[in-house]
């Protein structure tokens, strides 16, 4: 592939992608930091930056010192982030893995031929590029934080809606609260309220959650918790909520989702499982 080619097919594939990942995100810089996290990690799988690798991401580079850089000084920058020691930078690198996991299979494989055009930009591709390239199509292996992932979506959602049934009538509400503790996410409501004793008397529920163009749909079982710490984190969390069901001698009782699944889908009704 000329030069020309090469540069214009990165330029276009970078468009298309930053475009999706600033979509997939509330705010839309973690998007374009997504991007250039991959790019950063596609050099950093051999620990060096070539002056090819300098010269295709310079404009990334003078964004990140806020002025025109030498390839020297982009090798500095590159050694300061400690990018030159791929061990320092296994956390970024799984976390790239993460993101791939779920997201499309295009956009993916738009990501996949962004990081295969960075490391092959010097001519060559080293094992450890291979290695990383290898991670990207085949992250199997990598265990992904589904409960922080839903954690961070419902935060950006900021209310969502527990779906229930009495009876054989749907019921919906909207809540808010959430509290994340050893690895779980926690939801509570009202014990004097209908909700809670559609849920003990039937604990199937769905929790409905939308950000800009895309849903997070998860059921379960709920399953309710008394473990004490879940009250004094809401208890700082929520004080003036938790006063006032102390004044009048309510309870909540909170419960979590078991035996369940998770998605992402958006507006076209592209399905993304995640749990």
């Amino acid at each position: 592939m000329d030069p020309e080619t090469f540069t214009n097919l990165f330029n276009e594939l970078s468009v298309d992608v930053i475009k999706e990942l600033v979509a997939l995100t509330a705010d839309g810089t973690d998007g374009l930091t997504a991007y250039m996290q991959f790019l950063l990690a596609s050099v950093a799988a051999d620990g060096t930056l070539s002056e090819a690798e300098f010269d295709l991401l310079k404009p990334f580079f003078d964004k990140m010192a806020d002025k025109d850089l030498t390839y020297e000084q982009g090798v500095q920058i590159f050694r300061d982030l400690g990018l030159d020691n791929s061990a320092s930078y296994r956390k970024v690198i799984d976390t790239m893995v993460d993101i791939i996991g779920l997201v499309d299979d295009s956009l993916k494989d738009k990501i996949v031929m962004i990081c295969l055009l960075v490391c092959a930009i010097d001519g060559e591709v080293s094992k450890e590029e291979k290695d990383w390239i290898r991670q990207l199509l085949e992250p199997l292996d990598i265990k992904i934080d589904v409960m922080s992932y839903i954690d961070k979506f419902l935060s950006d959602a900021k209310v969502f809606t527990l779906a229930t049934t009495c009876g054989d009538q749907p019921r919906m509400r909207v809540l808010g609260l959430k509290v994340k503790l050893d690895g779980k996410l926690y939801f509570a409501v009202g014990t004097f309220k209908d909700v809670y004793k559609q849920l003990q008397a039937n604990p199937k529920c769905e929790i409905l959650a939308s950000v800009g163009t895309d849903f997070l749909r998860w059921d379960g079982i709920a399953t309710f918790c008394d473990d004490p710490r879940l009250m004094q984190i809401t208890e700082n969390m929520m004080p003036d909520l938790c006063n006032m069901y102390a004044k009048m001698g309510w309870k909540l009782g909170f419960f979590t989702l078991e035996n369940g699944s998770a998605e992402i889908v958006n507006v076209n009704n592209e399905k993304k499982r995640i749990l």
